[in-house]
């Protein structure tokens, strides 16, 4: 009986759903601005001239009425490309700079070519392709909210197996993630469509499958199952490293531009491991000094477990030894792009999908523990 008191409050919420107002009104006071207005109802400034588009671009004018989105309106997301200027202040770098306006190092470097990283100075003025985040209503809300209050219905009265969250633990792979669950390595990025190409400490992964995991013995569960306490470090741990590498990326990026110099560790030129071994001792650690030495530091991980912070190695000599290094900057889901000291450029950002590196590809290692 209960369960159908419940799926009749189910069709209620989905009948108040679709015929809830998508918008609000708010009737401009003395002194008001859009921006002002945007930040009493938590929303982007966008959003307001999409609703309005008459005020925009003129004076606002007191006591007009504007449309504000309501809260029980589902919106929608698209990224959108603006170009402006920066003018570089005190101790900003390409590396900050480029983080601010959510855009790559190397697209900011080809947007200003006659602007060396390593001679930034307060005053410079730099154009920037910002990336912003445009909020859009989304035309088929009801449509959708109805279809999704329907799948719910349905888990209820069929009482259909739940969804569980596993936290990814260090040295965890996939497959034996997905073993554990009963479920497929491909439903596992199903449901996770973030780990394709990353599989991060700590990460908190959906699955689809039992309620409990399958039988395993105590000394499995002792090291596979996590109590709040445990999840908390996992996740504070994730935070830690992750904080590193932005750190290490930062000090690496402020070299881009520096000339290649065979066993150098100075910004007065570096070869491939001795940026690493100086960039590394940013945060007190110190790594072997060549290359074929790095390689054998740290944990070997797979290329689709790479992140930020890892060490890559090549072989661009002829007898396939580990011969140069650089460290990770940026993964995505068919991508990554190392900083590294190239003999020919000096310290510059490449990325694994050309052609010379990718054919000259070795391993990759996890240094940060």
């Amino acid at each position: 009986m209960n369960k159908y008191k419940l799926v009749f409050f189910l069709l209620l919420l989905i009948n108040s759903t679709a015929f809830a107002q998508k918008y609000n009104t708010h009737k401009v006071i003395k002194e008001e601005t859009i921006y002002s207005i945007a930040k009493k109802y938590n929303i982007k400034e966008t959003t307001i001239y999409e609703l309005n588009p008459k005020v925009k671009g003129g004076l606002l004018q007191l006591n007009t009425v504007l449309k504000i989105p309501s809260t029980k309106t589902d919106l929608s997301v698209k990224n959108t490309e603006i170009s402006e200027f920066h003018k570089v202040t005190k101790g900003e770098s390409f590396y900050s700079i480029s983080k601010k306006y959510n855009i790559s190092l190397d697209k900011l470097t080809e947007l200003n070519p006659k602007i060396k990283p390593k001679k930034l100075k307060a005053g410079d003025v730099l154009h920037i392709v910002e990336v912003k985040k445009e909020i859009v209503l989304d035309k088929k809300v009801e449509q959708e909210k109805t279809a999704e209050a329907i799948v719910i219905i349905n888990d209820v009265v069929n009482d259909t197996i739940e969804n569980i969250t596993h936290i990814v633990l260090p040295k965890e792979t996939k497959y034996g993630v997905s073993k554990k669950y009963g479920i497929t390595v491909q439903e596992l990025e199903r449901l996770n469509p973030e780990i394709k190409s990353n599989f991060p400490v700590g990460y908190n992964l959906i699955i689809k499958g039992n309620k409990e995991p399958a039988i395993i013995t105590e000394i499995e569960q002792d090291s596979v199952v996590l109590n709040s306490e445990e999840t908390r470090l996992v996740e504070e741990f994730s935070k830690e490293i992750m904080g590193k590498a932005d750190v290490l990326i930062e000090k690496a990026s402020q070299y881009i531009g520096i000339k290649y110099k065979y066993g150098g560790t100075t910004p007065k030129g570096f070869d491939c491991s001795g940026l690493m071994l100086t960039t590394f001792k940013e945060i007190d650690l110190t790594l072997p000094r060549t290359s074929l030495g790095q390689a054998n530091y740290g944990s070997l991980i797979k290329k689709n477990e790479a992140q930020k912070g890892d060490l890559i190695f090549f072989a661009t000599r002829k007898k396939g030894i580990v011969s140069h290094v650089g460290m990770i900057t940026e993964v995505s889901n068919d991508e990554i792009k190392f900083i590294h000291s190239s003999t020919s450029e000096g310290v510059i950002i490449s990325s694994l999908n050309e052609s010379y590196y990718s054919n000259r590809f070795k391993q990759i290692n996890r240094v940060l523990n």
